[in-house]
């Protein structure tokens, strides 16, 4: 496996000319499934995509509920 390489952007730096071949040789990669962290597709994984969504309103709901203790 590869090395990983981590680049902190700053508004108005310029990119190198090998970063900007990285990111263009970037592009013609294969996608790569990730199997920690599938995908989650309406059309593709509607369970997954089911339980995320009642996941999402469960947290939106005690966030709320906090909100309205702290005042």
């Amino acid at each position: 496996m590869g090395k990983d390489i981590h680049y902190t952007y700053r508004p108005g730096t310029k990119l190198t000319p090998e970063q900007i071949a990285m990111i263009e040789a970037a592009r013609d990669l294969p996608v790569e499934e990730d199997e920690d962290n599938p995908e989650i597709d309406p059309v593709k994984t509607p369970e997954r995509y089911a339980a995320l969504m009642r996941a999402v309103a469960e947290r939106n709901r005690r966030v709320v509920e906090k909100l309205r203790e702290m005042g």
